[in-house]
């Protein structure tokens, strides 16, 4: 996997539309700010105070706050996954030259304005999730290289679904697997590279934000297409059948 060549034509991308790209992200990035000024707003009321005194005795936390804090926090973090799930399926339709760069409002809530991607992100991220966090009881590492397995899962189903193939989600996760083996390595390294761009984010105090979250997402969307559309892959159809076939 090339992973120069994968980042710059996301740049390439990203730099000819940045506007769309900007539109498009805004939802995520709006939703990011709210998460960070709901963590600076209950630090500020003492929801995560956790000092001694000089007695030795625990200082009582804001326990209200602290409840009303990781309600709303829940509640953008599962926003935020599945905005950047359907900014992930435009990513990658405008990588394979399959969308246009109009509409971009319309685009940022694509996950919402289709049920089967909105039902198969949240089954398949319940799912996902569950199975990395058995994974991890058992063996932190495991773990970890176990959830890079599965990251492919919401596209594999998505693409399915819009080539009239439709699959369950545990097809869709056992065809992430078998197309992440081998690449798992790939892909953590690809997430590392991203570190230095984090850094600027936090410096900037988010405003590089309006670059970086289309780049990272443009980046990954890549890496996948290039996954999926290898010569050399099957059909996505195909793959769970043979396994299948494999078993009996």
């Amino acid at each position: 996997m090339d992973r120069p060549a994968l980042k710059l034509e996301a740049q390439r991308m990203l730099s000819s539309h940045f506007p769309f790209f900007l539109v498009l992200f805004l939802p995520v990035l709006l939703l990011d700010f709210a998460s960070a000024a709901a963590y600076y707003l209950a630090s500020q009321n003492g929801a995560f105070r956790n000092q001694l005194t000089q007695s030795g005795t625990v200082v009582s936390i804001n326990q209200d706050m602290l409840v009303k804090y990781l309600i709303f926090s829940t509640v953008l973090t599962i926003l935020i996954s599945l905005l950047t799930a359907g900014m992930m399926f435009r990513s990658i339709d405008l990588l394979r030259n399959k969308a246009k760069f109009d509409q971009p409002v319309n685009k940022s809530f694509t996950i919402f304005n289709n049920w089967q991607y909105f039902k198969g992100a949240v089954i398949i991220g319940i799912l996902t999730s569950i199975l990395a966090i058995l994974w991890s009881i058992l063996f932190l590492i495991p773990g970890i290289i176990k959830s890079f397995s599965y990251v492919q899962s919401i596209n594999i189903y998505r693409d399915a679904l819009d080539a009239g193939k439709p699959i369950g989600y545990l097809e869709a996760i056992t065809q992430s697997r078998q197309m992440m083996n081998g690449h798992k390595w790939e892909y953590f390294v690809m997430d590392l590279s991203f570190i230095g761009w984090e850094i600027v984010e936090g410096l900037t105090f988010g405003i590089a934000s309006l670059w970086v979250e289309p780049y990272i997402t443009l980046s990954f969307s890549n890496f996948y297409i290039k996954l999926a559309d290898r010569p050399d892959q099957d059909d996505l159809s195909t793959i769970f059948k043979k396994q299948h076939d494999q078993n009996d």
